[in-house]
């Protein structure tokens, strides 16, 4: 039996990335978190208030796996996901600038990056999604849901991996982060319930997890590949953990991790896309994985030398 059955979190947090495959544009992972006061099940509660892709459209916010939510609502449907769930700031900038684990340090050093650009399209009511959404999960017993961003643009991604001569660091990394910059919500003993998607085919975290914590430790209760689940003990909360796969799909607090980190990308990849086209006129956008990525790069990178742009600010190494 798994150490989460019949567990009731203080705390659910859910964690996944868009944008680790391809070799143009940033890395994004993205964590959600929310307070759970309600009785029973979280993860029944949350599917009950929300619609997957496979249901129509209605007043509920889709969350589901984003591959799937941008194939059927596109990055609309992203957007409205995201409004009815968290407090945004006007501006991208501004919102990154609170939210993201560096801040907008690294993104304001690309040439592509459009801080004062709008958060959401235009001609949609994302304060109304917000005041119904909030009340419809408060009533059900969810509080205070708040996120975090990873992001590192393709210099910062090179160097992680460089460093650590190991692409599976970027994961470790963004997940160390974003787990350390929610603690302030946490107080003293409460208990945190993190859901994550496996990162490949790893199946040991206990040494990455260790790095959350400010004291204690983290023992495995379970490690394979279906599941691997942990606890710490003597820390300053009660932290458990479970990175699994498909865990967007099983979890939906990992799922809405999944579709916000996706339209950051998204919305990241058409400010790239725009300065290039910009530059290189009739170029067609790329969405920067590896079948499309190298006929893009072959188009800008004379453009990208006139500028100064080595080919490790542009193109990711792995």
């Amino acid at each position: 039996m798994s150490q989460f059955q019949g567990a009731t979190p203080t705390w659910v947090v859910g964690m996944d990335e868009a944008g680790y495959g391809p070799n143009l544009g940033p890395f994004v992972m993205a964590g959600v978190t929310a307070k759970w006061k309600g009785e029973g099940d979280w993860v029944e509660a949350f599917k009950n208030l929300s619609r997957s892709a496979k249901k129509k459209q209605d007043s509920k916010p889709l969350v589901d796996d984003s591959k799937k939510a941008y194939a059927k609502e596109g990055l609309e449907g992203l957007e409205k996901t995201v409004a009815s769930f968290f407090n945004t700031k006007e501006t991208l900038g501004a919102w990154l600038n609170e939210k993201s684990v560096f801040g907008i340090t690294d993104l304001a050093h690309e040439s592509w990056f459009k801080p004062d650009e709008n958060t959401f399209i235009p001609g949609i009511d994302f304060d109304a999604l917000h005041s119904i959404n909030s009340l419809n999960f408060a009533e059900a017993g969810f509080e205070s849901f708040d996120c975090r961003f990873f992001i590192l643009p393709s210099l910062a991604f090179n160097e992680v991996v460089e460093k650590e001569d190991n692409k599976g660091a970027v994961l470790s990394k963004g997940m160390i982060n974003i787990f350390k910059h929610f603690e302030s919500n946490f107080s003293q003993n409460d208990s945190i319930y993190g859901y994550v998607d496996k990162h490949g085919g790893k199946n040991n975290y206990s040494a990455t997890l260790q790095n959350i914590l400010n004291k204690g430790l983290i023992l495995a209760g379970q490690e394979g590949l279906s599941e691997s689940n942990y606890k710490s003990f003597g820390a300053d909360q009660n932290w458990n953990f479970k990175i699994l796969p498909k865990a967007d799909v099983n979890y939906p607090m990992v799922g809405l991790a999944s579709m916000l980190a996706k339209w950051m990308r998204e919305r990241l990849m058409k400010q790239f896309n725009a300065y290039w086209a910009e530059l290189v006129p009739g170029i067609v956008p790329t969405a920067g994985y590896p079948g499309d990525a190298p006929r893009f790069y072959e188009l800008i990178k004379e453009k990208a030398a006139a500028l100064g742009l080595s080919k490790e600010k542009v193109w990711r190494c792995r």
